[in-house]
């Protein structure tokens, strides 16, 4: 299910999405019959028109982090909500001033640019930090090859009202600086995040995504941000995985986590960074590469399978976030009534 939220009545949503899926991936194997829905039914639900639960908690079993450690990191919420906490649903990645990636899946249905707005600089959603910066989003593109039913392509590109800082050069991702962009390198993605070598990269996640991975229980979002670092998972054991709910992993798609550490990304988390180090011993935040972008999963940190993230190493995404080229973002609405004719595979955070 892809991993975002939004803002509303959070028993009714908790008890009408959960019910029908499991969010993103990895704790112990839940117990699912062949056609019950995966990840992607709960962000549907919310883009076609419900509310989902007010944000207070993230990530699965990591730990309590820094916005000066993540600077790129941004929050998408609704202003209409009356605050970032009350109105947030998905993460994002600041690629530069005026430019921010997140997934496909939390742009479509978003309406309006007056109904989206990104919070920049804090570490919390609900006493947002002194210096950071709230911008409203004056566009927003998703890649026009984006398959809601398989994820595929699952990007999209936010351009906001204002730069998020005026001078020429960019502030640096120094441990420091509250806001600063990480720039999109498919070159690097694929030099420092290649799930398929041996022993495996370790790669980081942030956000202010569900911290709860039980199926039946309801979500747990805190106000301040988290991180999680877990392995990456080899092309091939990632599909063999997906292979057992009929679930397509595609060479636009990069998984992690999965073991038996139960730690992931979750609901809400959709959009954020996937990270891996140039460095060795690791020094971040300073050498971190941006690798993937939160997608989806089989559950939250359910054992046997790996989150997925939108690869950056991929050219077409890469390309796409670069360059911006797709469709404008639009309301949902038939595409969720096409949805949910079919069975889900997934579940999207």
């Amino acid at each position: 299910m892809h991993r975002l939220i939004l803002w509303g009545a959070r028993v009714a949503l908790v008890v009408g999405v959960l019910v029908s899926a499991a969010w993103v991936s990895e704790a112990a194997r839940p117990v699912r019959a062949r056609d019950e829905p995966l990840r992607v039914g709960y962000d549907r639900a919310i883009a076609a028109g419900m509310r989902a639960p007010r944000a207070r908690a993230s990530i699965v079993g990591g730990r309590g982090a820094s916005i000066a450690s993540f600077p790129f990191q941004v929050a998408l919420y609704d202003p209409r909500a009356g605050s970032p906490a009350a109105g947030f649903f998905c993460g994002g990645v600041i690629i530069d001033a005026t430019h921010v990636a997140t997934a496909a899946h939390c742009v479509v249905g978003s309406g309006s640019s007056g109904s989206l707005e990104v919070l920049a600089g804090s570490t919390s959603l609900s006493r947002p930090d002194a210096g950071s910066v709230r911008d409203p989003v004056a566009s927003s593109s998703f890649d026009s090859r984006y398959e809601p039913a398989s994820s595929d392509y699952d990007v999209a590109l936010l351009t906001l009202a204002r730069p998020l800082w005026s001078s020429q050069a960019p502030p640096a991702v120094n441990g420091v600086s509250t806001i600063a962009p990480l720039p999109v390198d498919a070159g690097r993605a694929l030099a420092y995040g290649n799930p398929n070598i041996t022993p495996a990269v370790i790669a980081t996640a942030s956000g202010w995504g569900d911290v709860n991975p039980a199926p039946g229980s309801g979500p747990g979002y805190p106000t301040s941000l988290r991180a999680v670092r877990m392995p990456l998972v080899s092309d091939g054991l990632c599909e063999e995985a997906y292979a057992a709910i009929e679930q397509t992993i595609t060479p636009r798609m990069i998984c992690a986590g999965g073991g038996r550490s139960r730690v992931d990304t979750c609901y809400g988390d959709s959009g954020g960074p996937l990270l891996a180090d140039q460095n060795n011993p690791p020094r971040p935040p300073g050498d971190y590469v941006l690798v993937g972008l939160v997608d989806f999963g089989n559950g939250c940190a359910q054992r046997g399978y790996p989150g997925v993230y939108a690869s950056i190493a991929d050219p077409d995404v890469a390309r796409f976030l670069q360059l911006g080229a797709g469709h404008r973002a639009t309301p949902i609405g038939k595409q969720a009534k096409k949805k949910r004719k079919k069975r889900h595979r997934h579940r999207h955070r």
